[in-house]
């Protein structure tokens, strides 16, 4: 049984290993907002949930583009926050 826990819990740790961090995530949608021209108009609880939903979803590196980009084709090469594809 503790063998069965301890394979569990390196295989939980592996798939988390590109997960970014909250605040990496808020700033990323910060920049995100300001690009799209709505970061005064976007509601606070909006904007967590997004946090949440790009810790969830996305990698560090499409965050780390995403905080970087100065445009919105730049944004769009990061592929941040996109829909997975349904298989």
């Amino acid at each position: 049984m503790t063998r069965f826990l301890l394979v569990v819990v390196a295989v939980a740790g592996l798939s988390a290993c590109n997960k970014p961090a909250q605040d990496d995530c808020r700033r990323a949608i910060q920049n995100m907002l300001k690009l799209l021209g709505t970061d005064s108009t976007a509601k606070p609880a909006d904007v967590e949930s997004s946090v949440r939903l790009c810790q969830g979803g996305s990698s560090r590196e499409a965050v780390a583009c995403a905080t970087k980009a100065t445009t919105l084709a730049e944004l769009k090469a990061c592929d941040f926050m996109s829909p997975k594809a349904s298989k």
